[in-house]
């Protein structure tokens, strides 16, 4: 009999066959929004632990080259120059200090700017209270750091003090460097030709 099932086969029970449940569109989509928002999370976390570990204090004094001198930029204009000793999310700590002191009057005009004379001075060497060779500064006034090579001239002019501390680098230089206003006299009298 070609119809009948053979004895080797179980015979399909139509009572315990589940009917197959096709998902439809909305289930679907549903799926996948809980799948990429799972996944969305996941990145997120991700991102944040990658963020924790770079934003650490020592992620940032990893970047101190301490061979090299470094210029501390402040958000008051003031920029300072020494090596960084020691560097975190409240105060960094800076040795060897220089700072730029203009030497021109207040009274400057647009005329005379150009020829401003400027000395690399050494704290604690002309400052009245005297400090000591090292400040601490509070980060929020940092507003930037950097590392400076050794072919920079502030770095060349820190040499040149630490061979002859008495040099122009603690002490006022006077400017040659003078504009002139007005065109040059001739003092020499002349006299009238006929």
């Amino acid at each position: 009999m070609p119809n009948q099932p053979s004895s080797s086969e179980p015979a399909p029970s139509l009572q315990h066959q589940q009917p197959k449940h096709r998902l439809s569109f909305g289930a679907k989509f549903m799926r996948i929004e809980v799948f990429t928002v799972l996944l969305g999370v996941a990145l997120l976390l991700v991102a944040v632990a990658l963020y924790a570990g770079l934003a650490s204090p020592g992620a940032e004094s990893k970047q101190i080259n301490p061979k090299e001198y470094q210029a501390v930029f402040l958000n008051n204009g003031q920029v300072y120059f020494g090596k960084i000793s020691d560097l975190n999310s409240k105060y960094l700590v800076l040795k060897n200090v220089f700072y730029i002191e203009n030497n021109n009057s207040s009274s400057t005009t647009p005329q005379t700017q150009a020829t401003s004379n400027y000395t690399l001075r050494k704290l604690g060497t002309t400052e009245l209270h005297a400090p000591e060779d090292k400040m601490v500064v509070n980060r929020e006034t940092v507003t930037f750091w950097e590392n400076l090579k050794d072919s920079s001239q502030v770095v060349t002019k820190i040499g040149e003090y630490y061979k002859n501390p008495s040099s122009s680098s603690t002490t006022p230089t006077n400017s040659t460097n003078q504009s002139t206003t007005t065109p040059p006299t001739n003092t020499t009298p002349t006299t009238p030709t006929r």
